[in-house]
């Protein structure tokens, strides 16, 4: 009589890969640039965020010479994300208008403080932010 052997066992499976942490687009509580939230009113303190934002870009924005000289004007937009922390990674021009604007662009949002991280049912989520920045001569 045949002595039969059991197959061996399969091994393990791998244990499951982490996803990194999504990136939405949209949430239940966008990010915001800093120094509103003592706005208790969300309009108001959309209004406001808003205007911080602006009046940060503008007042850091140096005109790019070469732009200058050419006469370049128009609008730059680049996207950023707001991590959990507030902090502003992985900086991408989405659309340049040339001589050098696109490069400052990303300069000033790099200079940014840390923001109010967007939320997702109550809990910090990373979210990619768009930013159009206008370069206009005087």
């Amino acid at each position: 009589m045949e002595k039969r052997v059991a197959p061996p066992l399969p091994p393990p499976p791998p244990p499951p890969k982490k996803e990194p942490d999504e990136i939405f687009k949209v949430v239940e509580e966008m990010p915001t640039f800093p120094g509103c939230a003592h706005i208790a009113d969300k309009a108001e303190r959309r209004t406001c965020v808003d205007q911080k934002l602006l009046e940060f870009v503008y007042s850091n924005i140096k005109y790019p010479v070469l732009a200058r000289e050419n006469g370049v004007q128009g609008l730059v937009v680049v996207n950023f994300v707001v991590e959990k922390d507030g902090s502003i990674t992985d900086i991408q021009i989405v659309r340049d208008i040339g001589a050098g604007c696109g490069q400052e662009a990303v300069r000033i949002v790099k200079m940014m403080p840390k923001w109010n991280p967007g939320k997702q049912r109550g809990r910090p989520v990373r979210v990619r932010f768009t930013l159009p920045i206008r370069f206009k001569l005087e």
